[in-house]
């Protein structure tokens, strides 16, 4: 009695649908990518980076323009800030904070070393020099 095994033996020669070599491993792409045939191993991966990254599209938080997410910047802790933001729209944002951090929010004057942060029931955003903070002070506290 004989037995035969087709197609378990047959060891055919496959080449790659993107680079053409030869490859031992036939890996099947996705329908999605439209490609036609057999990849090797780099061309799989690469393939499938490429339409992941073209795939995964979120909008900026404050302009709202669909980019890839790469292309994305992920903004400061201190902003309290949930999502992603657009290049133009963090370096704004930035400068906006920077604006917050080294000058008095009500005078302008350039902060020193000692910075007053107000109280919450000021409503006031940023710091304040120290003549600003006691004028606030006596303002609200009467």
């Amino acid at each position: 009695m004989q037995i035969v095994f087709v197609g378990i033996l047959n060891h055919k020669p496959s080449f790659c649908t993107v680079c053409k070599k030869s490859i031992t491993h036939k890996h099947k792409p996705k329908r999605d990518w439209n490609v036609g045939g057999p990849l090797c191993s780099d061309c799989y991966v690469d393939e499938m980076q490429k339409y992941y990254d073209l795939s995964v599209k979120q909008k900026c938080v404050i302009c709202g323009i669909e980019k890839n997410v790469p292309d994305l910047w992920e903004p400061r802790y201190q902003w309290e800030m949930k999502g992603l933001l657009c290049k133009p729209c963090f370096d704004k944002k930035e400068t906006e904070n920077e604006k917050l951090r080294t000058f008095c929010n009500l005078c302008g004057t350039k902060l020193g070393f000692i910075r007053y942060d107000p109280k919450k029931h000021w409503s006031i955003q940023g710091q304040l020099c120290r003549n600003c903070w006691d004028a606030q002070k006596a303002k609200n506290d009467q």
